[in-house]
């Protein structure tokens, strides 16, 4: 499934047309819009990190992250130099000075992004009148729905794609809704091509032994909680091919696995953590 996050309803709209979304009509906190056959849903978050943190915790609880399809992509506007759609590889939140990388596992230059368009990015929280590095970008959302997503998905399954409407204004005013919607939909063609990319990506990618998780998940007497980070390490292992079986062997070897309590589980698994990463 795609996870997609807006922080304006002038942004998502040329998205929401082209891949044919419609409006969920029933009671929850955020618009939210869904394709006929539930394989992408669409968030509208307002604007600011932690009014797109709230969004996309809400989103990914609702919905659940079931297995190694599932995309979180950030697209909207943003401030900078450069025209254009921009690949995010970095992310730095300017209150709190911390910096956040999505993994960039995936050629997208066939879409239209060559290595060009990368570009790291500042989350502000307010609009900037000025650039302040003229090579960086700068909007409000991408530091919050980072944080919250992590909790959901490994940063290789998240994406930040950002078109610029300015260079900076002193009034936030002049920044139309009708001046949103034409810069994103100068980039939905670009878009649908990243969301086919990744759809064939997919289907060609190995996917996580699912026995052999739950087996060790079972042996480690892991929480929940555990059990996703659990998870996050078995892809990891598998996008870096890295074999985790011989680990775990060790371990096996070693009286740690199974665990005779959820501490000792908790300490095999950070010990796991420090073995891969």
């Amino acid at each position: 499934m795609f996870f997609i996050v807006c922080a304006l309803t002038a942004e998502a709209r040329p998205l929401i047309s082209a891949l044919s979304l419609r409006r969920d009509d029933t009671s929850c906190p955020y618009e939210t819009y869904f394709s006929e056959d539930s394989s992408c849903v669409l968030c509208i978050s307002g604007m600011g990190p932690i009014a797109a943190s709230s969004a996309t915790t809400y989103l990914l609880t609702r919905f659940g992250t079931k297995n190694e399809t599932d995309f979180l992509i950030n697209f909207g506007s943003c401030a900078g130099k450069d025209p254009g759609l921009h690949l995010i590889h970095k992310i730095t939140d300017s209150t709190t000075g911390r910096d956040f990388y999505p993994d960039m596992l995936y050629d997208l230059s066939t879409c239209g992004l060559p290595s060009s368009s990368e570009k790291a990015l500042v989350t502000v929280s307010k609009v900037v009148a000025s650039l302040e590095d003229p090579e960086l970008l700068y909007e409000m959302e991408a530091s919050g729905i980072f944080q919250a997503a992590s909790r959901f998905l490994p940063p290789h399954r998240m994406l930040f794609l950002k078109y610029v409407s300015d260079q900076g204004v002193d009034d936030p005013k002049k920044i139309t809704s009708a001046m949103l919607q034409e810069g994103a939909e100068k980039q939905t063609s670009t878009v649908l091509s990243v969301l086919k990319k990744l759809e064939e990506v997919c289907k060609e990618e190995p996917s996580v032994d699912e026995d052999l998780f739950l087996s060790t998940a079972l042996s480690l007497r892991l929480s929940e909680t555990m059990r996703y980070e659990l998870h996050q390490l078995f892809e990891y292992a598998l996008t870096e091919n890295i074999d985790i079986r011989p680990i775990l062997d060790d371990f096996e070897n070693q009286g740690r696995l199974p665990a005779g309590s959820k501490k000792e589980g908790k300490a095999v698994l950070y010990e796991l953590r420090q073995k891969l990463i």
